[in-house]
């Protein structure tokens, strides 16, 4: 492989290492490195350490010592870490190391050449492209945390007295070394926390400078903790959704964690049907990100445009390719110190855990390529240890599309409830009703543990007797799940479909 073949273009920096002017409090930098190779795989690195990249024992970031890896030296290259920035050397590898196709400090040979020697060391950057043996490209990476710790200390002396979204004096919370801070009232508000963010982009706060240069249009979605908006860059017109949290959700401690970790793990997720995390940051105590905006909407605005259903057709040409988003969800590598040092080595995958068809976005060209979205809910896993960034006793997700043992074990659910959720995902868009009934005066969660789901037939008798069967198949969780994998639920839909003669788009 030439670094010429495999070198992609390097992705657009996260503004989150840039901290806002005057705030002293100590850095925390975390390396986050993907793979552009192989299998996907993720590793995350908070300083200061020394990241040693190689395939020979006592490697920090140890890959295969396969022949399809031999280009790659036993100690190959350090990253240097520190809390404030990290430095890339070459250990004398033999087929060098490069940052953004350019080579780095190789042999003291490369002197003459003005290439830096060993023990010299590149400084890395966020969005930058390390390239190892000229064909194993990393994503690089690199967020400052202490950006969004919670404050420590009071509040700045200049604070503003007014809310800056409904105007009224109030005591400010001393939960933020920003000036700007939302009164009692409105902090539950997310539609608040954009007033709030507008408010910093006038004070020039630099950790917004992600926001620069974008023109909020509309309102796309709204729900009891955050708020999703249509951004468009006023210089060349890209569209972009922008997610915002609460500060009354944000302030929590946890629901922060949750949030640096839905961004860290989002932003190395790279699969044509899972949406692309473009960047986020912090003001006041509300938190955001930008994702790709997908201008189809979401399959369940899709059934209800077609009036109330999809044909079996058209509902297999989303649910298909959702299927091959999660088994690439489900397989992605995640090294242990993705989240925890205590996960074992074989620790892969996420488990979305609320699939649903509001949770399906239609993007790309024409809107048509569906995608998977909101991975918030997530939780890494693997066969033999779990860790599960669920709090004790917590169930989230929605029953409609959530199996039995999803109630009954939620912290420990596997990627089989993800492939029962996309079943009743297809069985929705096809019926325009869930799998289950839900009556008014009775628990949801009862319903899911004591009622089965109704045969797709009886809602709809017109549905193809094959895709009935499977879809029948794929929604019986009691024992167990039937289809324990997305590629087994996708071959078995396909075989269906064929036998039903319904042509399926890119089958």
């Amino acid at each position: 492989m030439s670094q010429t073949d495999r070198e992609p273009a390097p992705q657009r920096p996260l503004r989150a290492s840039i901290r806002s002017q005057g705030d002293k409090a100590p850095s925390q930098i975390r390396l986050i490195l993907s793979s552009d190779f192989g299998e996907p795989q993720v590793w995350e690195f908070t300083g200061p350490r020394a990241v040693v990249m190689g395939r020979g024992q006592g490697s920090t970031l140890r890959l295969p010592d396969t022949p399809e890896y031999r280009a790659i030296s036993g100690h190959h290259a350090v990253i240097e870490l520190s809390r404030s920035r990290a430095f890339l050397r070459d250990l004398r590898s033999l087929n060098g190391t490069f940052i953004n196709g350019h080579l780095v400090n190789r042999r003291e040979e490369d002197r003459a050449q003005g290439v830096a020697v060993s023990g010299a060391g590149v400084q890395i950057k966020d969005g930058d492209v390390m390239t190892l043996a000229g064909g194993f490209n990393f994503r690089v990476g690199l967020v400052d945390e202490s950006a969004y710790d919670s404050p420590k200390g009071a509040a700045p002396a200049e604070v503003n007295p007014f809310c800056p979204s409904c105007g009224r004096a109030h005591d400010p919370v001393p939960l933020s070394r920003h000036a700007d801070v939302l009164c009692q009232d409105c902090r539950p508000n997310p539609l608040a926390s954009l007033k709030l963010l507008k408010a910093g982009l006038a004070r020039r706060v630099r950790i917004l400078d992600s926001l620069k240069g974008l023109r909020i249009t509309r309102t796309l979605g709204r729900g009891s903790t955050s708020a999703v908006f249509l951004a468009e860059r006023k210089d060349n017109g890209q569209r972009l959704a922008l997610k915002v949290m609460s500060p009354a959700v944000s302030e929590n401690e946890w629901a922060r964690k949750s949030f640096l970790r839905e961004v860290s793990i989002g932003r190395a997720l790279k699969h044509p049907n899972v949406t692309k995390l473009y960047d986020f940051g912090f003001y006041g105590g509300a938190y955001y990100y930008l994702m790709e905006f997908c201008q189809g909407g979401n399959s369940e605005e899709a059934r209800l445009r077609a009036g109330g259903s999809l044909a079996p057709r058209a509902a297999l040409a989303i649910i298909l390719p959702v299927l091959d988003g999660l088994h690439y969800l489900h397989n992605v590598k995640l090294a242990a110190s993705t989240v925890e040092e205590r996960l074992s080595p074989e620790s892969r995958g996420l488990v979305h855990r609320d699939l649903k068809p509001a949770n399906i976005f239609l993007g790309g060209d024409g809107g048509q390529v569906p995608k998977i979205a909101d991975i918030g809910v997530g939780k890494l896993y693997n066969n033999s240890l779990t860790f599960d960034h669920t709090r004790t006793g917590s169930v989230a997700g929605s029953p409609a599309t959530m199996p039995r043992q999803q109630v009954i074990d939620f912290k420990h659910a596997g990627p089989e409830v993800d492939v029962w959720a996309a079943a009743a995902s297809l069985y929705k868009l096809m019926t325009g009703e869930y799998p289950r009934d839900f009556p008014q005066d009775e628990d949801p969660w009862r319903v899911v543990l004591n009622r089965p789901p109704v045969p797709i037939s009886s809602r709809k008798a017109k549905i193809p007797p094959n895709i009935a069967r499977v879809v029948d198949q794929a929604l019986v969780d009691s024992p167990s799940i039937h289809f324990q994998e997305a590629r087994a639920l996708k071959r078995a839909l396909l075989l269906a479909a064929s036998q039903d003669g319904i042509p399926v788009p890119g089958a």
